[in-house]
């Protein structure tokens, strides 16, 4: 791709590369640049952010990008940072206001991507600046869905430091709980947090199935003492 380039979509992959220089160019030359969209309804921020451009996410701030512009998809800048692992990132569009609970048109937020993801030090940054903890998608799957059913056990750590809030039995689509999910997946180590933490070992969900009833027989033989 030329670095010549005026068009749009080439803007957007210096963004994402990281050429500060090209781009501070190009915005102070024409300042429509910082809101100008890519065919997915990008801007520079969005891609600035996806490829982790510290100091150029702080430059775009600095010149009055909109922080929280959506996408296509409605991703902001905050969500691709959280999902994508740029803490600094992450760190810098909160301090500028964005929407620590904005949401994807599948209702996923930043910290329900963080919690994917294994993303610890952001969930706690997310978490630390009252991110919603059992915010569900559109599925009703919640940041501990994700978690539990991934085995990331330094998330769930975190996670648990919000205990007071955390609602350890929430039911997605399917009436699922985190430790029916940590059961399907055999997730031993996940099981054992869940339940120590008080988890609902219990509820039934669509199935009319308990979390045990979902574990395979080498895993029930692992945590059945839990479950009595």
């Amino acid at each position: 791709m030329s670095m010549a380039s005026t068009s749009p979509d080439s803007l957007h992959q210096l963004a994402y590369e990281g050429d500060f220089e090209a781009v501070k160019v190009k915005v102070i030359m024409n300042n429509k640049a910082l809101t100008e969209t890519d065919e997915s309804g990008r801007i520079l921020l969005h891609w600035a952010a996806s490829g982790g451009r510290t100091e150029l996410v702080r430059w775009l701030l600095e010149h009055n990008s909109p922080v929280d512009p959506l996408d296509e998809s409605k991703w902001t800048p905050l969500i691709i940072a959280c999902s994508a692992g740029h803490e600094d990132v992450v760190r810098l569009l909160i301090g500028a206001g964005a929407q620590i609970n904005a949401c994807t048109d599948q209702g996923r937020s930043g910290l329900l991507y963080a919690c994917s993801r294994n993303r610890d030090k952001i969930v706690k940054l997310l978490l630390d600046e009252h991110a919603d903890i059992n915010l569900q998608d559109k599925l009703g799957a919640s940041p501990l869905h994700r978690a539990a059913s991934c085995g990331h056990l330094k998330v769930l750590h975190v996670m648990f430091d919000y205990s007071n809030q955390l609602d350890l039995n929430a039911q997605d689509q399917c009436k699922n709980t985190p430790l029916h999910l940590a059961c399907e997946d055999g997730q031993v180590e996940v099981i054992k947090m869940l339940v120590e933490a008080g988890a609902n070992k219990f509820i039934e969900n669509k199935e009319e199935k308990k979390p045990l009833d979902l574990a395979k027989p080498e895993v029930v033989r692992i945590v059945r003492e839990w479950f009595e």
